[in-house]
């Protein structure tokens, strides 16, 4: 087996997985963690058909992803129109400026109390505060991959007649960013489910409010199920996302 080949790679993951899996136990069968509050791994199929079957998971998955959807679209939409017209233009770039270094410390959570007295408890609420999440991460790397375009291509296109603002925007500007922009969006995805937890604070139904109630009477194999189920949602969207960047970006050599 050829060391650094994709076989090798495959057997030292499934191994690093199996030597989790087996870490994992241990610690439940010794109490590491305290009697009762490690989740046994071996009863995760039981706990997974248990939610299955008791309908549970599936609508939790849903709810989750109506609000997910929309919070990642609307944050990831205004973060890239944002830092893209902020690294095109001077002024506007100077006009929000110190709003920007305002408002980006504060941590999509601390927008909760807004969102529930904005929007009550509802899917917007919980879009709201994903979209806060998704926002800066657009925004950023919109901003980023603008200002580091090579000058020498606006100097190229102007020698080919493709004068004007709006021209250069779509014809340099825009084709030469998309890469940074499309790296933003991708690690977005991640952050919308990285805030998806927080923003079902609100109580809006989906998987993280399933594993809160779960927490609560302290079934914890349930709480883990949920946790993997979102990583698996997770990991089906950022593979359908590499599908759509390849599309995209196919002029690439």
């Amino acid at each position: 087996m050829a060391k650094g080949g994709r076989l090798w790679r495959i057997t030292l993951g499934v191994a690093g997985l199996a030597a989790f899996l087996a870490l994992w136990k241990i610690s439940h069968h010794f109490a590491w963690a305290g009697r009762g509050a490690m989740p046994d791994p071996f009863l995760l199929p039981q706990a997974l058909v248990d939610e299955w079957t008791r309908g549970r998971i599936q609508p939790a998955i849903l709810s989750s992803l109506t609000h997910y959807v929309w919070g990642l679209g609307m944050g990831a939409a205004l973060g890239v129109l944002t830092g893209f017209l902020a690294a095109s233009n001077q002024t506007v770039d100077a006009l929000h400026a110190y709003l920007a270094r305002l408002l980006r410390p504060i941590p999509p959570l601390a927008w909760v109390v807004f969102a529930i007295a904005w929007f009550k408890v509802s899917h917007a609420g919980a879009a709201f505060v994903i979209a806060i999440g998704v926002f800066w991460v657009n925004y950023f790397a919109t901003y980023a991959a603008v200002r580091g375009i090579d000058p020498k291509l606006f100097e190229l296109a102007r020698a080919f007649g493709q004068g004007g603002r709006i021209n250069m925007a779509l014809t340099v500007t825009a084709p030469a960013a998309t890469p940074g922009m499309l790296a933003g969006f991708r690690a977005g995805v991640g952050q919308a489910w990285m805030t998806l937890i927080a923003a079902e604070l609100l109580g809006v139904p989906g998987m993280g409010q399933e594993m809160y109630a779960a927490a609560g009477v302290g079934a914890y194999e349930a709480v883990t199920i949920y946790m993997l189920a979102i990583s698996g949602v997770y990991a089906l969207s950022d593979l359908a996302f590499v599908q759509v960047e390849r599309q995209v970006l196919r002029w690439r050599p």
